[in-house]
């Protein structure tokens, strides 16, 4: 099976955690031949690969495939639209994120950073 999304997310998925295809490769027990595949021509692996990619890295099998959620189900557009984008950033990028929304809204996010504070 052909997954050109799939090719997309595992390439931004290798590259936010700053892994050759070897690396990956080497994590989850592939060739790196095999993660060339993924990427260029939108080979999806194996069922029990997918589960350990999404296992590994947190990411839905969902996701991973460029299942979407339909947006008009959503209850708000502009929310899930947010989202859908701010799950493509890497650590590093989402906490740059969070922090230029905590100036922005500084109102909002003081009452959870005091919760956090005590985790």
């Amino acid at each position: 099976m052909v997954n050109k999304e799939f090719s997309n997310v595992i390439r931004q998925l290798r590259s936010n955690n700053g892994f050759t295809m070897q690396e990956l490769a080497d994590q989850l027990g592939v060739t790196k031949g095999a993660v060339s595949m993924w990427e260029n021509k939108g080979v999806v692996p194996r069922d029990d690969i997918l589960m350990e990619i999404s296992q590994k890295y947190n990411i839905s099998i969902d996701k991973l495939l460029g299942n979407r959620i339909d947006a008009t189900r959503a209850e708000n557009k502009k929310l899930s639209y947010i989202q859908r984008n701010l799950e493509q950033l890497d650590d590093k990028q989402l906490h740059k994120a969070e922090q230029m929304l905590k100036v922005v809204f500084e109102d909002i996010f003081n009452d959870d950073e005091e919760e956090d504070d005590d985790l």
